[in-house]
């Protein structure tokens, strides 16, 4: 029920039978981090009368820290499975309950930072960079790459919410730091 903070008895109905006739191995709640307290009534409302196998709490790219996440776990008993921190299936990302803890806490959450670099720095290039900044002979066209290295981990906000301490960093700041790390390249 996308867009949806309660559902209605009709479309709970069609729930029911589209799960009775197709039999799931799983049943997955929707579930919008920004929802906040309203999330224990759509979770407990969903699990009673459908009966769900866990949850993907999507949003986690906005301001919230992701409160949500308990709040799921305590009402229905069944697992967050996957969380969204943004809007392609890219940002789709397993959930890893100590890293929200972590978030939550205003601790970040530097082990998806490590594996989101991972995923986005070329190690060759990377370990060259490194040569030349050792040799002093890295100059602004090595800059540039290193930028575009960085920036294929993603946006500046959503990297700067994984870091320690970044959590008290307002989305109006990181927009515009983001803003002026693209002026580099004009």
């Amino acid at each position: 029920p996308s867009g949806r903070r309660r559902g209605d008895a009709k479309l709970m109905n069609e729930l029911k039978e589209t799960k009775r006739v197709c039999k799931p191995n799983e049943t997955l709640l929707v579930v919008d981090a920004m929802t906040g307290q309203e999330a224990a009534n759509l979770v407990k409302s969903f699990n009673d009368d459908i009966g769900i196998t866990g949850a993907i709490l999507t949003k986690l790219d906005g301001d919230t820290r992701g409160g949500a996440a308990l709040t799921i776990r305590e009402v229905s008993g069944r697992p967050i499975k996957f969380v969204g921190v943004g809007e392609k299936m890219e940002a789709l990302e397993p959930f890893y309950p100590d890293r929200m803890a972590n978030r939550i806490l205003g601790m970040g959450d530097v082990l998806s930072l490590v594996e989101k670099a991972q995923g986005a720095i070329n190690e060759e290039e990377a370990m060259e960079l490194m040569k030349k900044i050792d040799a002093a002979t890295f100059n602004y066209e090595d800059f540039l790459k290193q930028t575009k290295m960085i920036s294929n981990m993603g946006n500046f906000a959503a990297m700067a919410k994984m870091m320690p301490g970044m959590g008290k960093v307002s989305a109006t700041q990181l927009m515009e730091a983001e803003r002026r790390g693209g002026q580099t390249e004009s």
